[in-house]
């Protein structure tokens, strides 16, 4: 997963579409505030535990599309609509979760998780997350030249036949799946932070495609492993918030490197292959 988000974190940083992701990561909350009313309505619902993050699956997707449309359009202005989904879809889980907790007596099953994530998962989600991060990378793989040439020239790559409506929508559905992976291990409040700190590290560091993606798998890769590292050796650290840090101590660190080598962070144009 880390590596599948520090792959998307380049694209993610250059078309400026970290808004994007936190709107998309806290619809899944929203989902699961909905799978929550249900288990009210109907209480067998209770005994599956995997209900509710199908719920989060597909608020997260279908939030993305709509995002995916209405930044597409450019009728509304896509930060307002961003801003919409995120604060009605939090709304939204905390009204259940209360609703859950006043009629039961508890807070609902996954309320801790689909807030702060854990990284304990059972070893069928291991595998599906695994492999659902592979193809995501293989994806961006294939089309590499299109996404490239979508996001840091969109006019010019249009006029040279991408087909950039598509991109834009595969894009956008990428990053939701990555972030359906992230808010189960990480949760839907630092989730993003994943599809962030890694890309916009490594443009910190290099002009050149290439060599910013594969610093920004490094960059992702070096916080998780650490992060988990430092729950291991002292297990109150929560894993999710130490892999943030690091990320974020990763960044400091690129900044400060470019600040002393008059290096700006790069503009989307200002990379090249």
């Amino acid at each position: 997963m880390a590596a599948a988000c520090a792959v998307l974190s380049v694209f993610v940083v250059s078309r400026r579409w970290a808004f994007i992701g936190e709107g998309i990561s806290h619809s899944g909350f929203g989902g699961a505030g909905t799978v929550w009313l249900l288990m009210l309505a109907f209480p067998s619902l209770e005994r599956q535990p995997w209900v509710g993050y199908v719920g989060v699956v597909i608020f997260c997707l279908c939030t993305a599309i709509a995002i995916a449309y209405f930044t597409r359009t450019g009728k509304v202005n896509s930060d307002a609509v961003i801003g919409i989904f995120m604060v009605a879809s939090l709304a939204w889980g905390v009204f259940a979760q209360q609703a859950y907790r006043e009629i039961r007596g508890f807070n609902p099953v996954g309320w801790e998780t689909y807030l702060l994530g854990r990284m304990s998962v059972s070893f069928g989600f291991a595998i599906g997350a695994a492999l659902m991060s592979a193809a995501i990378i293989a994806v961006v793989i294939l089309l590499g030249k299109e996404i490239v040439a979508y996001c840091f020239d969109p006019a010019t790559a249009q006029a040279a036949g991408v087909r950039v409506g598509f991109i834009h929508y595969l894009l956008i559905v990428l990053v939701a799946l990555t972030i359906v992976i992230g808010v189960r291990v990480a949760g839907s409040v630092m989730v993003t932070a994943f599809l962030v700190l890694p890309g916009a590290s490594a443009l910190l560091l290099s002009k050149r495609l290439n060599t910013t993606i594969i610093l920004s798998v490094v960059a992702g890769l070096a916080g998780t492993l650490g992060g988990l590292s430092a729950h291991f050796a002292k297990s109150f650290i929560p894993e999710g918030p130490a892999i943030v840090l690091l990320l974020f101590v990763e960044f400091l660190g690129a900044y400060t490197w470019a600040s002393a080598k008059g290096k700006p962070l790069q503009s989307p144009v200002g990379i090249s292959m």
